[in-house]
């Protein structure tokens, strides 16, 4: 399968939403309030970004999306 070409913004908000959910798992000190604002508001973001109303795109776009920023974010935690 060839690899999809994601916009740098989208795929950075899919990376935002990997790293808030990572951060809501581990125990923290009273920011779950913000974590989950600041996931919503990127989750609105992610999914109402322009390149999912372009001709063609499927559920399979947006796993390759996760795949992509999984693979970016932990090269950048690295």
């Amino acid at each position: 399968m060839a690899r999809t070409v994601f916009p740098d913004d989208l795929l950075l908000t899919q990376v935002r939403v990997i790293r808030t959910y990572a951060a809501l798992a581990r125990p923290c000190g009273g920011h779950i309030t913000d974590l989950r604002h600041q996931l919503i508001a990127d989750l609105r973001d992610l999914y109402a970004h322009p390149y999912w109303a372009e001709p063609g795109r499927s559920h399979a776009d947006l796993v390759e999306l996760r795949r992509t920023a999984r693979a970016r974010a932990w090269v950048e935690a690295a």
